[in-house]
């Protein structure tokens, strides 16, 4: 396992990318470094040999309280499964504990999820006057109705009304959740790779997105033009009362 940063780890085995979060003693809260290194995972993912990944996270009591409030992160949206990276391989997310707010959208995210059978969803948006706007994309990903009482409420859902509304596909014994998407993931991961990715972009293109989802990858272009050097030249020249010398980059 080689560690990514202070916060996540990444292990290649059998063509399965393991992206573990590695903060047990802040119930793995997302913070800044979760951030940056779940994104860093993502691309390493994206371009790597492996067929499969499985986010989960350290200790049994939680797999992420939610964002870190002594370190709230920036851009949480980059360490979302499916959002910031594109990729049409398969993730599988692994619930071992408490999934909160940003935690509980990762899961949603993911393609598939494996939830312990302790393990409980909150979504305190509604209740603390807060909402990203991310997990409004819930509609193709769970029932709807049932979902939006989840949402609306605030209330914690356990993990058989979880596999109930369809937000994960599995239980497990305590303890034994990521022994469970192993077993998957091998299964996928020993199956045709082209095919395999074709079934999830295809299903991909057909799934309804928030309005959040269809934004950040315009957000990810934006950025890149507003930090580039062109973007420089073109306000350097202007000033300078000169013809520019774009270099696209």
């Amino acid at each position: 396992m080689t560690a990514i940063n202070a916060a996540i780890a990444y292990e290649s085995r059998d063509a399965i990318a393991l992206i573990t979060i590695t903060r047990p003693e802040a119930r793995n809260a997302i913070n800044n470094d979760v951030v940056q290194g779940l994104h860093e995972a993502w691309r390493r993912f994206a371009q790597s040999e492996d067929r499969v990944a499985i986010l989960n996270a350290q200790g049994e009591q939680a797999f992420s309280a939610g964002a870190d409030l002594k370190d709230l992160p920036r851009d949480v949206w980059l360490a979302m499964p499916n959002l910031s990276v594109p990729c049409d391989k398969p993730i599988i997310a692994v619930v071992n504990g408490f999934a909160v707010g940003a935690g509980a959208t990762a899961v949603m995210l993911a393609d598939m999820a494996v939830a312990e059978e302790h393990a409980s969803f909150i979504y305190p948006e509604a209740k603390i006057g807060a909402f990203a706007g991310i997990m409004g994309g819930f509609a193709p990903r769970m029932q709807y109705k049932a979902g939006l009482e989840w949402l609306m409420t605030g209330d914690p859902m356990n993990a058989q009304r979880a596999y109930e509304i369809g937000l994960v596909n599995r239980l497990a014994p305590k303890g034994q959740g990521l022994g469970v998407a192993l077993e998957v993931a091998g299964k996928i991961a020993r199956n045709a790779p082209l095919v395999v990715q074709a079934m999830k972009s295809i299903s991909r293109s057909v799934l309804p997105k928030s309005s959040t989802e269809t934004y950040y990858p315009q957000r990810v272009m934006l950025d890149r033009i507003a930090q580039s050097e062109d973007q420089k030249e073109g306000v350097a020249s202007f000033r300078e009362k000169r013809a520019p010398q774009f270099k696209g980059r």
